[in-house]
């Protein structure tokens, strides 16, 4: 029983170095690229705009939910 708990020690220690030495790129992809200027309507109808609101706003997440509410 004794080994066994030391091979799962070992084990668990020699992930941990592995997983430490890894080279970790945190960089996105898409962090350099510019989205095109457009306006789009809420759901209560009021437009937005994307130069408008990042006047305001750093960063902007827009979510697309394909189907969603939709009378298909």
């Amino acid at each position: 029983m004794r080994q066994i708990k030391l091979i799962f020690i070992s084990l668990f220690i020699f992930v941990l170095s592995a997983c430490a030495g890894a080279d970790v790129k945190n960089i996105s992809s898409a962090s350099a690229r510019t989205a095109y200027d457009f306006e789009l309507p809420d759901q209560d109808g009021k437009l937005w705009k994307l130069s408008d609101v990042l006047k305001v706003h750093r960063a902007v997440v827009l979510a697309f939910y394909p189907k969603d509410d939709t009378k298909e």
